[in-house]
């Protein structure tokens, strides 16, 4: 008889065990950590400038407060496509608004938020600093543990301009791929 109720309390332990690990697998993560590329493009509305080209590296961590509302943080380190002594750090907070931002499968969200940036020369003291807002959306697909993600941005572009003295648009875009948990 004692045999029996200790199989039974083990059996009982194994599937409350067994019940809780899988609903582990099967929860929601709503947290991401990434890594990927981010690319800028500053251009001039007078044909008489070459546009500026940025890209580089990029690490981002992303939460998910439920499948339709999502705030991410950005940060980039870049250098200019044609001078590499150009260098640009910032960093972007996001707030977004979609489908499937918690959940495994495809997501597709809007948003917005703010950026700060600072170009340096090496070598020199030259530093200037850049901020404003964006309008954001993108693409992505979250498998089980991992997430993937292509967005576009379209910058104000106020400080660009009051530096360089002409109408400019700018365009930042971002391919990354992260660890979710």
């Amino acid at each position: 008889m004692t045999y029996l109720k200790a199989g039974s309390a083990t059996l009982l332990v194994f599937s409350l065990f067994f019940s809780l690990k899988l609903q582990a697998m099967t929860d929601d993560k709503p947290y991401s950590l990434g890594i990927g590329s981010y690319a800028l493009t500053i251009s001039a509305d007078d044909s008489g400038y070459e546009d500026d080209d940025f890209s580089g590296l990029l690490l981002n961590a992303t939460y998910a407060f439920n499948d339709n509302v999502g705030a991410r943080f950005n940060y980039y380190t870049l250098e200019h496509d044609d001078w590499s002594d150009l260098e640009n750090d910032g960093f972007d907070i996001l707030g977004y608004y979609g489908t499937g931002l918690l959940s495994e499968g495809f997501k597709a969200y809007i948003g917005g938020g703010v950026y700060r940036e600072t170009w340096e020369v090496s070598g020199t003291d030259f530093d200037e600093s850049f901020s404003g807002f964006q309008l954001n959306g993108g693409i992505g697909y979250h498998w089980p543990a991992v997430t993937i993600d292509l967005t576009l941005a379209l910058r104000s572009t106020g400080d660009y301009e009051d530096f360089a003295e002409i109408d400019t648009s700018a365009i930042a875009s971002a391919l990354s791929i992260g660890f979710r948990f």
